[in-house]
């Protein structure tokens, strides 16, 4: 083994068994040896950009206050409180209630990073005593499978909802494929409620809700022999929630649980399309077929897995998928889901724009399989589709007023049949979007550093305030980005060991000619490439990238030191290879790692009508009083008419927050070779994202 797979680290952990405490403070063998990079913890990283830091502002003064409200009119807080006997009343269903109180919890967790906020621990502590009352004595902890259906507080045993979804302990852990979705959803409520245990106990240095989630995975061991695994079946997320679990407690059994579920675990539906290929043990699969979210929320528990086994047969299953879903499945916005009935990957290329489900919850999941792909591997490419995410698809999920949510990211559309937050209006609710995306926003932080025993590696490039350990000691640094504005970013040197150690800086896929997907059917036009170069200290470096996409200054460094990376960001246009036929004769607009959108409520003629030359000039310009300030693209464009007309483009994340008007992502360049689209067929099945 070399170095990476050798270095110790300092572990410090309480564990709970059989109600007695043990605290740990040992030096303990990594526990994700094979893995190129190590994650610096949310806890370890504060945001201090304003970009981010006005959303997150909003996501823990706004959001989280407004779905905890919204939780508790929908009864989703109040069937704890049944549960656990302090309150009575009748249990309110909804698929998988429980998932959404876990994931307020988490997201409040990340914004405690950025500002601790007494106020909102109070009142999560209180959720948190409820919970945990709710817990049986054995550690299960699922309200729709605890009550009788003879308790006075149980729905009626002939409620559609209880024929369908199950209810009661005689449902407990009954789920099969072949009587899907009745009792499933349990062992995903159970992924999210070790996810937000981990987060509030590092965010807080809480413990309550980590010793619930503990003894649920312990139960959950307890039940799940490698035999029932097979033949269960469920919406993934358990197998994230226990490797979160083992990063705090180093406990094997969780890594094997976690292990058994991501190979064995029935992810795939009757109603999925190529059920055949995608009902097979993960590691035979090689082509991403199923439900979006699931696909990637898998994906993202094996890649977990495979950096703590270091398993060749999962790693190989990974890298295919990926190289599936990137270069054959996914939109240029980082959307996955081409419409398809029941919200799943379609065949290889067949990404109509009209019909694009996108769903908010899979651009979130795609950011986190992406950033566990980058640590496993140490490739920048991996870091480049978590910034397409950051900036576009998973951002466009939540309105700029923090209280609005699209379940749906459209690409092109009108304003007949607009809805809902699935057809392209967003609006104020709560379900698996609403309670997911403000945790993206709220822990950006996971995804910006990462280290290895060389040094520290810079993978998003967000204004941040950071402190690690590195093998000589405290490392302690500020990044100061003008990101997505403009090219500049600063880090500086606070506080360093005095042994040498390298900072590795990626170099985005926008900027050094890997596309705007790196392995993706796009490629930008032949204009103007941006320029970037490498300061070190104020004087130029001729660093060039290396064989993964960084670029390395490894020395003894100073406190005090800086390194400035610098970019162009000239305005790209992005074509389409032809394998994918619903963009020929189209063209879509990037800037920096912002995909741009015209908009009814910018220009006064039909925009999905509008023909952007080949020819025409694209500039851009500071709009400090549009959506609290951003760079918009101006340039002209033609009508089917002859008319010339003036055009502006705003940041894809940003459409929709000025009302209901028509929508063009894919813009059309070359009319005679725009295709009609004949869009998947559609529909809805009962599924939570």
């Amino acid at each position: 083994m070399n170095l990476a797979l050798k270095y110790l680290c300092l572990l410090r952990v309480s564990l709970c068994f059989s109600g007695l405490v043990l605290k740990v403070s040992a030096v303990q063998t990594n526990l994700f040896p094979y893995a190129a990079l190590r994650e610096i913890p949310f806890s370890q990283v504060r945001i201090s950009g304003p970009f981010w830091s006005e959303r997150i502002r909003t996501v823990q003064e706004v959001t989280i206050p407004d779905l905890l409200t919204l939780a508790e009119e929908q009864g989703k807080i109040d069937n704890f409180r049944i549960v656990a006997g302090r309150k009575a009343g009748k249990y309110r269903t909804c698929n998988a209630a429980d998932s959404d109180v876990y994931k307020l919890i988490e997201d409040a967790a990340y914004s405690l990073a950025w500002r601790r906020n007494p106020q909102l621990e109070k009142r999560l502590d209180t959720l948190i005593a409820d919970i945990v009352a709710a817990q049986q004595p054995g550690g299960y902890l699922n309200t729709q499978f605890t009550l009788s259906l003879d308790d006075p507080a149980a729905p009626a045993r002939d409620a559609k909802f209880v024929k369908t979804f199950g209810f009661g302990p005689d449902a407990r852990w009954q789920s099969r494929a072949e009587n899907w979705p009745f009792a499933y959803s349990q062992l995903y409520c159970a992924g999210h409620l070790m996810e937000a245990a981990v987060a509030y106990f590092r965010a807080a240095g809480k413990r309550e809700l980590l010793d619930a989630a503990i003894r649920n995975a312990d139960h959950i061991g307890r039940i799940f022999t490698l035999e029932k695994i097979k033949a269960y079946a469920d919406h993934p997320e358990v197998e994230i929630g226990l490797m979160k679990l083992y990063e705090v407690t180093g406990t094997p059994r969780y890594l094997e649980l976690a292990d058994q579920f991501a190979r064995y675990v029935r992810f795939s539906r009757p109603v999925d399309l190529n059920k055949e290929a995608n009902s097979k043990p993960l590691v035979e699969q090689d082509c991403a077929f199923g439900h979006c979210v699931r696909t990637a929320y898998i994906y993202t528990g094996a890649t977990e897995v495979t950096r703590a086994t270091g398993a060749d047969d999962l790693r190989a299953a990974m890298f295919a998928l990926s190289s599936n879903v990137v270069g054959r499945k996914m939109y240029l916005t980082g959307g996955t889901g081409n419409g398809t009935t029941a919200e799943q990957h379609g065949r290889d290329f067949d990404l109509p724009i009209g019909a694009t489900y996108s769903e908010t919850c899979a651009a979130v999941a795609q950011g986190e399989w992406n950033h566990s792909l980058n640590l496993l591997a140490g490739d920048a490419r991996f870091a480049d589709l978590v910034e397409l995410e950051s900036w576009n698809n998973a951002l466009a999920g939540i309105g700029l007023d923090g209280t609005n949510y699209f379940y749906a990211n459209k690409i092109n559309l009108g304003t007949d049949g607009r809805k809902d937050e699935h057809s392209g209006v967003r609006r104020r609710y709560l379900f698996c979007c609403p309670s997911k995306v403000p945790g993206f926003v709220s822990g950006i932080g996971r995804w910006i550093y990462a280290q290895d025993e060389r040094g520290l590696t810079i993978n998003q490039f967000i204004g941040s305030e950071m402190t690690t350990t590195l093998a000589g000691g405290t490392l302690r640094l500020k990044q100061d980005s003008s990101l997505p504005w403009a090219g500049r970013v600063v880090v500086s040197v606070k506080e360093c060991p005095t042994n040498r150690f390298a900072l590795r800086l990626r170099v985005p896929a926008w900027v050094n000619g890997g596309g705007p997907i790196p392995g993706g059917p796009y490629r930008f036009g032949n204009g103007e490439k941006p320029k970037f170069k490498l300061l070190v200290n104020g004087k130029s470096s001729r660093v060039k990238p290396d064989a993964h996409g960084y670029l390395v200054v490894e020395r003894v460094w100073q406190s005090g030191a800086h390194v400035e990376l610098q970019t162009t960001m000239p305005v790209r246009r992005v074509h389409t290879d032809d394998h994918v036929a619903a963009n020929q004769g189209r063209v879509a607009l990037m800037r920096g790692p912002l995909v741009y959108c015209l908009e009814g409520a910018d220009n006064d003629f039909n925009v999905l009508e509008m023909e952007l030359p080949a020819k025409n000039k694209i500039t851009s310009a500071w709009r400090g009083d549009l959506m609290g300030g951003m760079t918009v693209l101006r340039g002209q464009g033609k009508l089917p008419d002859g008319l010339t007309v003036n055009y502006t483009a705003v940041p894809y994340f940003a459409w929709q927050n000025r009302g209901v008007h028509a929508l063009a992502t894919m813009l059309i360049e070359n009319r005679k070779l725009v295709q009609p689209e004949n869009p998947p067929a559609r529909g809805k099945v009962n599924t939570n994202g």
